[in-house]
């Protein structure tokens, strides 16, 4: 039976929801616009994947470092906070400054703090109390409604006004978030004492599902770092990347809010299948039929995968997690295959475009997302889970 919900657990809920929000919505303005960002400051496809690969490299060794602190400290919130300041101030640091040696401290310490930020609040909610926790998609789903809005936003602000413009809807919307997060209750972490991280390494399971992970993920970021230069090609701007953007992540909310009751009916290594099946099939869309409004279409795929991959991750990595290490569990898993894939995405993609032009760059996608299909499919008949 599910517990009632008392009136703390209600305020809480709604606190997470407006911190997802916000959140979400202030990072979509120049994370979401990441590539155009770069390319507004002057550099190539081969630099800027260069620049998102080290951005994320930045966040990786933030997760691996934040992970452990929560878990050795027991707390989230007392790490959360100054995060979110630090993060604040950087980014506002790279949109101002055009110098190199300030622009780049400043966009790696701006990695570092965002992936640190944004996967402590999932951390957050997945370590609350069961009343909490079994609602993480539901309210995860209001940071892609914040994301959604925010990237719809931001593309319109930056094709009128520009980034000085669009960092003040930033700084905004990023403060409303820390104020919230300061009136929500810290995680109750029963597990203390010396942390030791041999469980996790010698844990086959563990390390099966972040392997698998990875590949498809590789595949899902490859996607993002492809359609800005796709979009380019068609003659769209941020504008139209903008739409894109908000499409997929309204796509996003169905599969979060819902995903929870499908695993109540099919075991999240069925699902996952589907993740890769999607992204190859926005890829052979992108190659075969090249036009903006299609492309906008083809965005509503995005239910299957990001959401599929995030969900799959959290409640995988959660049940097979000591209880010690659960903030760490989580933020190692997700800086080795959502990191990692970012960085060979990046970096892969803006070679591949470089020396192969987008076409070109696209047929090695496609190649790259029916490996991630046929690791699925492994997946899935190696480890047999459990429904929810």
């Amino acid at each position: 039976m599910h517990k009632v919900l008392d009136w703390s657990d209600i305020v809480e809920l709604i606190l997470f929801r407006v911190l997802y929000f916000f959140l979400f919505f202030g990072v979509a303005s120049i994370v979401g616009m990441l590539v155009p960002f770069l390319q507004y400051k002057g550099y190539n496809p081969m630099e800027i994947g260069t620049l998102i690969s080290l951005y994320t490299v930045s966040g990786m060794i933030g997760q691996f470092f934040v992970g452990y602190l929560c878990d050795k400290f027991s707390t989230i919130k007392k790490i959360f906070f100054p995060s979110v300041i630090i993060m604040m101030i950087t980014n506002t640091t790279a949109v101002i400054f055009n110098q190199k040696i300030i622009f780049y401290s400043s966009f790696l310490v701006m990695g570092f703090f965002y992936y640190i930020v944004v996967n402590l609040s999932d951390s957050w909610v997945m370590e609350n109390e069961e009343s909490i926790k079994s609602k993480f998609g539901p309210l995860r789903a209001f940071g892609s409604i914040g994301w959604a809005i925010g990237v719809l936003v931001s593309g319109f602000i930056i094709a009128k006004f520009g980034y000085y413009t669009v960092n003040i809807m930033y700084i905004v919307t990023v403060t409303i978030a820390l104020i919230v997060s300061f009136k929500l209750k810290d995680t109750r972490k029963e597990c203390k004492g010396k942390i030791n991280f041999k469980p996790l390494l010698v844990n086959k399971e563990y390390l099966l599902t972040i392997i698998i992970l990875l590949i498809i993920c590789i595949a899902f970021r490859s996607y993002c770092q492809l359609i800005p230069y796709a979009i380019e090609s068609m003659g769209g701007t941020t504008s139209n990347l903008g739409i894109f953007n908000c499409i997929s992540s309204i796509s996003e909310i169905v599969m979060l809010v819902w995903c929870s009751k499908i695993m109540h009916k099919f075991s999240p290594d069925k699902l996952l299948i589907l993740s890769p099946l999607a992204i190859l099939s926005q890829a052979l869309i992108l190659y075969f039929i090249p036009n903006i409004n299609v492309i906008y279409l083809s965005g509503i795929f995005q239910i299957c995968t990001y959401p599929i991959i995030l969900m799959v991750g959290r409640i995988m990595i959660d049940r097979i997690s000591p209880d010690n290490l659960k903030t760490s569990s989580q933020l190692i898993g997700f800086a080795i295959f959502n990191s990692s894939a970012t960085i060979i995405g990046s970096m892969g993609m803006g070679f591949f475009i470089e020396k192969l032009d987008v076409k070109g760059a696209n047929l090695v996608l496609i190649g790259i997302t029916i490996i991630g299909v046929i690791s699925a499919i492994f997946y899935d008949k190696k480890i047999k889970d459990k429904t929810l």
